[in-house]
């Protein structure tokens, strides 16, 4: 199956947190309560994403963490790689020769091409997009639109 790891998701949910309003400064203590996750988890998770340049730390007084870029140039694929580190879907897809059959792979070609779809797809989610219903985004593939469940409109 494939599936982001709950540290993913975690930080999805923190940065969704911190897109809420635009500036907005928050201690990790705060963050780990009004997200009902655990303080280390935040903790490690925001040192993560400090790291990565997606949020930055402010020392001192009314300290705390807020996003290193606006909530519409943050995209879910930075977030992933941030976390996960380069998304690769299959071997061939992280580098050349890490797999056995390689140099005879009839499919590698194709696996990355579908890496390519999902990280396209990814980066084109950005954590704006995240604090609303994704109902109404207009994903598309290969200009087709794509019908979420439930959704009520597709563009």
């Amino acid at each position: 199956m494939l599936r982001i790891s709950k540290l993913t998701d975690y930080a999805i949910i923190i940065l969704s947190y911190l897109a809420q309003e635009t500036g907005l400064v928050a201690s990790a203590a705060s963050i780990a309560r009004d997200s009902h996750l655990g303080g280390a988890t935040v903790s490690k998770i925001l040192k993560i994403l400090a790291e990565a340049g997606l949020v930055t730390s402010l020392r001192g007084a009314g300290g705390g963490y807020q996003l290193a870029r606006s909530a519409d140039q943050i995209t879910v694929a930075d977030v992933v790689s941030a976390i996960e580190g380069r998304f690769a879907m299959t071997e061939c897809c992280a580098a050349a020769d890490l797999c056995s059959l390689d140099s005879m792979c009839g499919i590698k070609d194709n696996w990355q091409v579908i890496n390519k779809i999902i990280l396209t797809a990814l980066a084109g989610v950005t954590l704006q997009d995240m604090t609303g219903s994704l109902h109404q985004h207009p994903l598309t593939l290969r200009g087709i639109p794509i019908q979420v469940k439930g959704a009520t409109h597709v563009k």
